[in-house]
């Protein structure tokens, strides 16, 4: 059956479709543990799932990759969780070390570069 699909969405139009500002929020609410100006938006039970790899793909939670063995991102670290969507866009949220990063556009080829050289301006 045709369905309609928003541009950039994904999974049959359920993707998101909104600005660059709205994806680090997004990130934050993650980082946050589901939590935004103290109150709890989404339950920390859930993020948990969200974070645990699916026993088929462990490189996969619920629609976020995981960097297990950091193998998708050699250049992050291996706690980094990403939404990754269609045309380079990128929600990276490395909890370690309290960051959220949102890259738009980026060329799939480079995000493992994108990474590494946010990381090294991190540990500087």
């Amino acid at each position: 059956q045709d369905m309609p699909s928003v541009p950039g969405g994904t999974h049959w139009g359920g993707g998101l479709r909104i600005s660059a500002r709205d994806q680090a929020k997004l990130g934050l609410l993650m980082l946050a543990r589901g939590a935004w100006q103290g109150r709890e938006i989404i339950p920390a039970s859930y993020l948990d799932a969200l974070a645990a790899p699916c026993p088929v793909k462990p490189d996969s939670g619920f629609l976020w990759w995981l960097n297990t063995g950091r193998e998708l991102f050699p250049g992050a670290p291996e706690t980094s969780l990403f939404a990754i969507g269609a045309g380079g866009n990128y929600i990276w949220v490395e909890p370690t070390r309290d960051l959220v990063a949102v890259a738009r556009w980026l060329d799939d080829a480079h995000a493992n570069e994108f990474m590494a050289l946010v990381m090294a301006a991190v540990l500087r």
